[in-house]
C-alpha cells in the first residue's frame, strides 16, 4: 500500500509509521509549531483517507470498517485535543490522555502495518527522473505490485526545499539515506532489523526494486547483491566544524565529556571515513588563562584519543580578550601567542584541501572583528607561493559572521537585547570589513566559508559561496525553554575523489544526554 503526503507532515507521517504513538502525542500538546500541522494531518488521513492513501480494493474493504469508527470518532477527539492542549482538569487530564492514546494507536495500524517501509527520496536536482518520484502514477503502479501489508510505499507530494531537508529524525533509519545525500534519488528500504539506500537513474529500477521486495524471501540479501554496484562508493573524509567551546565557563566544563561521546558516537557511525578533520571557528576558551587553555588543549588530545585527527583552530574575540583591571596582561599575551601559532594556509595533502587561517579579531569595537587590507594581502601572497595550488579546495575559517543571521525561535535573548535592540547588538558584533573580505574570497574563487561566533547554527549563501556557522559545541547558549540548551556542531561530508564538500548536517542536542539530533541537512 502507497501514502502520499507531505514534507511539511515528515514528523507526523514517520512517528505513526514507526509506531511511535507517546511521541507524536507528546509533540503535538507541547508544542506550537507541530500542534496545528498534525491536527490538519490527521483530519486528512481520517477524514480524506482516499485522496492521499492507495492500496487494493480487497484491502480497502478489508479496513473500511475500522476507518468508519475512526471518522465517527475524529470530531470528539478533536475536541480533546483541544481541551488537553489547554490544560484540563486532573481528574480528566489522565482519562482524556488514555483516549487519545488509544484513538492514535488505531490511526497509526494504517500506516504501520506493513512488515517493510520504504521510503522514495527524489534529488534535489532538476534530472527528469526525480519526476518520477512525485507522480502519482508511478505510486499506483508500485502499489499494484504491494496492494496490501506487503510493503508500505510513502511518497512525497511536492518538492523537496533545496535550502535544507529538515525532515531527518522523522523515520528511525533515514539516516541510512542522509549519510547518501549525493546519490539521490533513491529507494530508502527498511524493517526492523535493517536498512538500505538504493540510489535509482532509471524507472526500470524502481520496479525492479519493488518486485523483488514481493517476491523473494531473503529481499534485502538479494537487493544487496542485485545492485552491488550502487553500494560502491567513493572515499570520503568528514569535516568536523565546532566552534565556541568557552572553556572556563561553568557551562562548558559542564558538558565537556559530552561533547566528546557526541562526536566519538557521531565518529563511530560513519562507515566511510578516511580521515575525520576538526576545524574549530574561535572562542576556544572564555578569556586567556593558563587554566582554560589547559582545558582546551585537553580537550584537543581527547579528540585525538578517540580517532580524530589534529583539531585545526583559530582564535575568536573571548580568546583574546586581554580588558579588565585585574588582568596578568603579559601572561595573557604568551597564551595568547602560544594558541595562534601556526601557518596561515594549512595543507592536507591527502585531501588536495587547503584551509585558510583568518584572524578576523585585528580591529573593531567591543566584540566586532576586522581583517584588515595587510592580512588580505599577505594570505594572497601565501595563496600564490603555493605550488599547483589549483589541485586544492580552499576552505576559509573565521571567528566573526560576514552576513547577520538572525535569531532562531529558541533563542532567548539577554536583558541588555532587549534593552538596546538586536539592530544595536548585531552592530557591536559584526565584521566590520565584510564586504570587502567577502568580495576578496569571491574574486579568489573561494567556495567555502566557516564561521562562530553568533552561537547559532546557520548555512548560507552570498553569491556562489556556501557559508557555514557553527554553534557552540559546548552549548554555550541562553535557550527560551527551561533545562534546555543548544549544543551543537556541523558534520560535512568532503568527497576526496572530487575534492568538494557534498554535504553539510547541523546536528544538535538541546537536552544534555537526551541524544543528539540532525536538524538540517543541506546538499552543495
Amino acid at each position: 500500500m502507497g501514502y502520499s503526503f507531505s514534507f511539511k507532515n515528515a514528523n507526523a507521517v514517520g512517528h505513526l509509521v514507526e509506531g511511535n504513538i507517546y511521541t507524536f502525542l507528546d509533540q503535538t500538546l507541547s508544542s506550537a509549531t507541530f500542534y496545528q500541522p498534525n491536527i490538519e494531518f490527521l483530519h486528512r488521513l481520517i477524514v480524506r483517507t482516499e485522496e492521499d492513501f492507495f492500496t487494493s480494493e480487497f484491502y480497502w474493504r478489508h479496513q473500511f470498517q475500522d476507518l468508519m469508527a475512526l471518522r465517527d470518532e475524529w470530531k470528539d477527539m478533536e475536541r480533546i485535543f483541544e481541551q488537553s492542549r489547554n490544560g484540563n482538569s486532573d481528574s480528566d487530564k489522565w482519562q482524556n490522555r488514555r483516549r487519545l492514546l488509544n484513538y492514535l494507536y488505531k490511526v497509526s495500524k494504517l500506516l504501520s502495518r506493513c512488515r517493510i517501509k520504504t521510503f522514495l527520496i527524489p534529488g534535489l536536482n532538476n534530472a527528469s527522473i526525480n519526476d518520477a518520484f512525485y507522480s502519482r502514477m508511478m505510486l499506483r503502479d508500485l502499489v499494484r505490485i504491494h496492494p496490501g501489508d506487503s510493503a508500505l510505499i510513502l511518497q512525497l507530494k511536492e518538492r523537496i526545499p533545496v535550502k535544507g531537508i529538515s525532515i531527518l529524525n522523522a523515520f528511525s533509519k533515514f539516516e541510512t539515506a542522509y549519510n547518501k545525500i549525493e546519490q539521490w534519488p533513491g529507494v530508502l528500504i527498511w524493517n526492523e532489523n535493517d536498512s538500505l539506500f538504493i540510489p535509482v537513474k532509471y524507472t526500470d529500477d524502481l520496479y525492479r526494486i519493488y518486485d523483488i521486495l514481493r517476491f523473494e524471501k531473503e529481499s534485502f540479501a538479494y537487493l544487496k547483491k542485485e545492485f552491488a554496484d550502487k553500494f560502491k562508493e567513493n572515499k570520503y573524509a568528514y569535516i568536523f566544524h565546532l566552534s565556541d567551546l568557552h572553556f572556563g565557563s561553568k557551562i562548558a566544563e559542564r558538558s565537556k565529556l559530552r561533547t566528546i561521546k557526541i562526536l566519538e558516537k557521531q565518529l563511530n557511525e560513519l562507515e566511510d571515513a578516511s580521515i575525520a578533520l576538526p576545524l574549530i571557528t574561535g572562542d576556544l576558551m572564555d578569556s586567556p588563562s593558563e587554566t582554560n587553555k589547559n582545558n582546551y588543549n585537553d580537550f584537543s588530545e581527547l579528540l585525538k584519543a578517540k580517532g580524530f585527527d589534529e583539531p585545526i583552530h583559530i582564535l575568536g574575540n573571548h580568546d583574546i580578550d586581554t580588558s579588565g583591571i585585574f588582568k596578568r596582561v603579559t601572561e595573557q599575551k604568551a597564551i595568547i601567542t602560544s594558541l595562534s601559532s601556526g601557518k596561515r594556509i594549512e595543507l592536507i595533502e591527502e585531501l588536495n584541501l587547503a584551509i585558510i587561517k583568518f584572524d578576523s579579531n585585528t580591529g573593531g569595537n567591543l566584540a566586532q572583528g576586522e581583517i584588515g587590507n595587510t592580512q588580505l594581502m599577505e594570505i594572497g601572497n601565501e595563496m600564490d607561493s603555493i605550488k599547483d595550488k589549483e589541485k586544492y579546495t580552499f576552505i576559509a575559517l573565521l571567528h566573526h559572521h560576514p552576513k547577520v543571521i538572525e535569531n532562531p525561535d529558541w533563542y532567548a535573548r539577554d536583558w541588555y537585547e532587549a534593552f538596546l535592540g538586536k539592530n544595536v547588538i548585531e552592530t557591536t558584533m559584526k565584521l566590520t570589513d565584510a564586504d570587502l573580505f567577502l568580495e576578496w574570497i569571491c574574486l579568489r574563487g573561494i567556495k567555502y566559508i566557516l564561521h562562530g561566533h553568533k552561537h547559532i547554527p546557520k548555512i548560507y549563501n552570498h553569491k556562489e559561496v556556501s557559508i557555514i556557522a557553527a554553534g557552540s559545541s559546548t552549548g554555550n547558549v541562553k535557550h527560551k525553554e527551561v533545562g534546555k540548551t543548544y549544543l551543537t556542531y556541523n558534520l560535512i561530508k568532503y568527497d576526496i575523489e572530487n575534492k568538494k564538500p557534498v554535504s553539510c548536517s547541523i546536528i544538535a542536542e538541546d537536552i544534555l544526554g537526551a541524544g543528539a539530533k540532525n536538524i538540517l541537512l543541506h546538499d552543495f
